[in-house]
């Protein structure tokens, strides 16, 4: 016949440890509790499966090589608990990482970036003459034509500070001379936004002739190139609303034989009012959704050649995250989900084009802000969507000059987030402050590189006709955009101690010193559970047994003499 006794040294194969304790005890005083928690403390370090803990009750030892024993407990008792410590304020803090999920993404599946094309020459000769002759005519004093013409040559200052070239004075004298005979019959102010884009050179004569994949394309429509402002006002923006966001595999746009090619009039008869010293033309690289801006960080400035072959590479990064950040808050993750982007409530413009919600384009709004709080008024190159409230927003005119010149440090130079650092307090105070402003978690970031060929090699390509003239002039220049490699990286953002990795780390650390497993911790969640309801087991039983000595004093009878 089979003992029902131990097979095993576990607690709980143990088959009901105290029956024999009861059975000697029969008639005895019951033990109280703390003797025998103290009793099966003893078992419980014999018998558990952690190493080393029936060293501290082996009668095979001396006290001192038991003392040793407990030394060495407590000490790697008091090590796990200073690295679970330490350990666990890592996992708190909740450190994010950026990791790459895909170094060979189709560029196809890439957006194609908005390429603003913008001429060096920013005053039309034809147009500037033309303006000035209508003001000579509204003029109630007979000035010549060159008056006008010098006057107008002010207007420059809005896209570059050239230096204190002329007295402010004459900018005032001038506007106030433009407040009245320079406005429309309909117009309550000076249109600022108006005059200069009929001042800008205009696209058609700008850009010649268009190609897209090696086939030619009409230059000027909704899928080629459009006028839209940009940092240096009207300028020809291919891919402006972002047409080119999905493509399949033989429009990917990965050579510079497959990709966008331009021909621009590179001419100077135009010329009135060149802001940078160059002879070639500007070129930013920025998101179709953004407005270009490069002190937003958003667009990408280069500056071809006059008279060149330019070749530009584009080379695209996406950066994406992970669903599970979804539960933590924006400022946590330092980045917006599209549905908590925060869109600008100008019902006034809601009509027309709008830009989504991203870092650059929230900078400019912050800094459109910042503008007419100080200086109240609005840049005609700053546009209409990014603008919280147009009531009473007027464009900057020649008499607001003195105090854009005044704050645009501040303007072109921002801070999301304030770190004293000595030496660039003052710096740090003057900059402008926009701690709303984060990323978009999902993302396209694009860096570009540049070459460039002499112009000779295009025009031997050219067919000449009859005449043996070519479609062109010499005055011409080439631009070519593509994407320079045929995949992006893909990179994704996500937690980086995810819950398994939390229980997974634990475990190693507590095994590393206490040789801990899953078996020890039923042993003492068995042993704790044991102890917990016996106690409260007692608990019951005293109120119980008091309950009925209250009853029993309450129906005692007694006889009085």
């Amino acid at each position: 016949m089979v003992k029902l006794e131990s097979t095993s040294n576990a607690i709980w194969w143990i088959k009901n440890p105290k029956a024999a304790k009861e059975c000697k005890a029969k008639g005895r005083r019951k033990t109280s509790l703390g003797s025998a928690f103290c009793l099966d403390m003893a078992d419980l370090l014999k018998n558990i499966s952690l190493q080393g803990y029936n060293k501290l009750l082996s009668p095979d030892l001396t006290l001192g090589q038991r003392m040793i024993w407990l030394l060495l407990h407590m000490t790697t008792t008091i090590s796990l608990v200073v690295v679970l410590s330490l350990t666990w304020e890592q996992f708190v803090a909740q450190y994010f990482v950026t990791n790459l999920k895909d170094p060979l993404y189709p560029v196809e599946n890439v957006p194609f970036p908005a390429v603003s094309i913008c001429t060096n020459n920013r005053i039309s000769r034809q147009a500037v003459i033309k303006y000035a002759e209508e003001l000579r005519l509204n003029s109630p004093v007979i000035r010549p034509v060159e008056y006008f013409l010098e006057r107008l040559s002010f207007f420059r200052e809005f896209y570059v500070h050239v230096g204190a070239v002329v007295d402010t004075d004459d900018f005032v004298i001038f506007q106030t001379f433009l407040d009245v005979f320079g406005t429309w019959n309909n117009e309550t102010f000076f249109d600022t936004r108006r005059i200069m884009r009929m001042l800008t050179p205009s696209c058609e004569g700008f850009v010649l002739k268009c190609s897209l994949a090696n086939v030619e394309i009409p230059c000027f429509s909704r899928d080629a190139f459009q006028e839209s402002l940009t940092m240096y006002g009207p300028c020809c923006t291919f891919n402006m609303e972002n047409k080119l966001k999905k493509r399949h595999f033989k429009n990917r746009l990965a050579s510079s034989e497959l990709g966008l090619t331009v021909v621009l009039n590179d001419s100077h008869a135009d010329y009135f009012a060149p802001i940078l010293n160059t002879n070639g033309y500007i070129v930013l690289v920025h998101n179709a959704e953004n407005y270009a801006s490069v002190s937003s960080s958003n667009a990408l400035e280069m500056f071809p050649g006059q008279g060149e072959d330019s070749f530009l590479s584009i080379y695209a990064r996406v950066v994406d995250t992970d669903d599970s950040l979804k539960s933590f808050s924006p400022f946590s993750r330092r980045c917006y989900f599209d549905y908590e982007a925060q869109s600008p409530s100008n019902e006034q413009v809601m009509r027309t084009y709008t830009y989504a919600y991203s870092f650059p384009n929230c900078i400019t709004r912050c800094r459109i802000r910042s503008i007419i709080a100080l200086c109240r008024c609005l840049p005609f190159q700053m546009p209409l969507q990014l603008v919280e409230n147009l009531d009473g927003v007027v464009y900057c005119t020649l008499g607001h000059l003195s105090c854009i010149n005044q704050y645009k440090f501040k303007w072109r130079n921002v801070l999301t987030e304030r770190i004293i650092i000595p030496g660039l307090e003052r710096e740090i105070e003057e900059a402008l402050y926009c701690p709303q402003c984060l990323p978009s978690c999902s993302d396209v970031q694009f860096g570009v590189s540049m070459s460039s060929l002499p112009i000779d090699n295009f025009l031997a390509t050219l067919k000449v006709d009859e005449n043996n003239q070519t479609e062109f002039s010499t005055d011409i220049s080439v631009l070519r955009v593509f994407f320079g490699e045929p995949h992006a990286q893909y990179y994704i953002r996500l937690l980086n101690n995810a819950w398994f990795e939390v229980f997974s780390t634990i475990g190693n650390i507590m095994s590393i010193f206490v040789g801990f497993s899953m078996v020890a911790i039923f042993e003492i969640l068995f042993f704790l559970t044991k102890y917990i309801y016996e106690g409260c087991n007692r608990i019951v039983e005293q109120n119980v047994i008091d309950r009925k000595a209250k009853q029993l004093e309450t129906n005692k009878l007694y006889i009085c003499p």
